[in-house]
């Protein structure tokens, strides 16, 4: 009897956790939803992620309540961290920037992109090959030329970032020599380009775009597979025959271990999200080039640019193999 009785109770609980899937599915969205900015408030994270809240909250694609929470520090390192921590939780959500691949490979971080679970790729973060208009330089392979017929300089943000990245990358497919000069804020990369300090930056796009309509600069190539969406006349390092892309992802990520049919359910959300007019703004405003990935493919590009940023970084000397 007592036999009986377990086995009943038994079917009982798998009968009730059968029915409770689907319900949970229907239901879900109704959940308060934490949605985590591993860095402070006003920098670009923060401006992505409260743009998506926004389009979340004001288009009613999240019923629920959604609490926004900064957890800044070392680089993102710690509210990745704390996200990361809460493995499972299908009500949990954070945006990924560049820190999100370079912060693991230059500090002890207790965990890395492979950690999460990648919904979408809403935008990249790619970068511009820039020159003054006068220069005479109006093409890469004029700039390639240059190169070879004596010393060029190459400006950036940092000494270790996506613009010396992306330098370098060019660099080693051209086959040709360079001095890197980092420099700090994108005003002191304009500054020292149009002074002819150096003879190129690599600028992310919002960084350089009043000048680049005003005509003072021009860009050369464009670091992202596709064409960039704000400037769509500029061709990629790839169709000039160039072979190498670089981006850094602003996407969407929950915790590792979280239901397939969770992360499915956000990918169709986003996808709503960037056809409104309120993210096609955020994207003209920050240079940014939306050109979307999701689920698999997301996971495959995350795993790809990490590869590439620490082959790069021990390639500069930036970290040991």
């Amino acid at each position: 009897m007592i036999l009986r009785r377990t086995f009943m109770a038994a079917a009982t609980c798998a009968a009730a956790s059968a029915l409770a899937g689907p319900a949970l599915a229907e239901d879900y969205g109704a959940e308060r939803l934490t949605y985590t900015i591993a860095f402070g408030p006003g920098g670009g994270n923060d401006r992505m992620s409260r743009t998506v809240v926004d389009i979340l909250r004001d288009y009613d694609l999240y019923a629920g309540n959604i609490v926004v929470e900064n957890r800044e520090g070392g680089s993102g390192a710690v509210g990745f961290s704390y996200v990361a921590r809460n493995a499972g939780d299908p009500q949990r959500l954070t945006s990924t920037s560049g820190n999100f691949i370079g912060t693991p490979l230059v500090a002890d971080t207790d965990w890395t992109y492979a950690d999460f679970t990648p919904v979408g790729l809403l935008a990249s973060d790619a970068m511009l090959l820039v020159v003054r208009s006068d220069s005479g330089l109006t093409s890469v392979d004029a700039f390639v030329e240059a190169a070879n017929a004596g010393r060029v300089t190459i400006a950036g943000s940092g000494s270790a970032g996506p613009e010396r990245v992306t330098a370098e990358l060019f660099a080693q497919v051209a086959d040709i020599n360079f001095e890197y000069v980092p420099i700090g804020s994108g005003g002191e990369l304009v500054t020292a380009l149009t002074s002819g300090s150096v003879d190129a930056v690599v600028a992310n796009p919002s960084e350089v775009a009043g000048q680049l309509e005003a005509g003072t600069l021009a860009a050369l190539a464009f670091s992202d597979t596709e064409r960039s969406t704000n400037n769509p006349d500029v061709p990629t390092f790839i169709e000039l025959g160039y072979d190498f892309s670089f981006s850094l992802p602003r996407g969407v990520v929950m915790p590792g271990g979280v239901d397939p049919d969770v992360r499915d359910w956000w990918v169709t959300t986003l996808k709503k999200v960037i056809e409104t007019p309120e993210w096609q703004e955020y994207l003209a405003k920050n240079g940014m080039s939306g050109n979307p990935i999701w689920g698999d493919e997301f996971a495959t590009y995350l795993e790809e640019t990490s590869a590439q940023y620490r082959a790069t970084l021990i390639e500069i000397g930036a970290i040991q193999n």
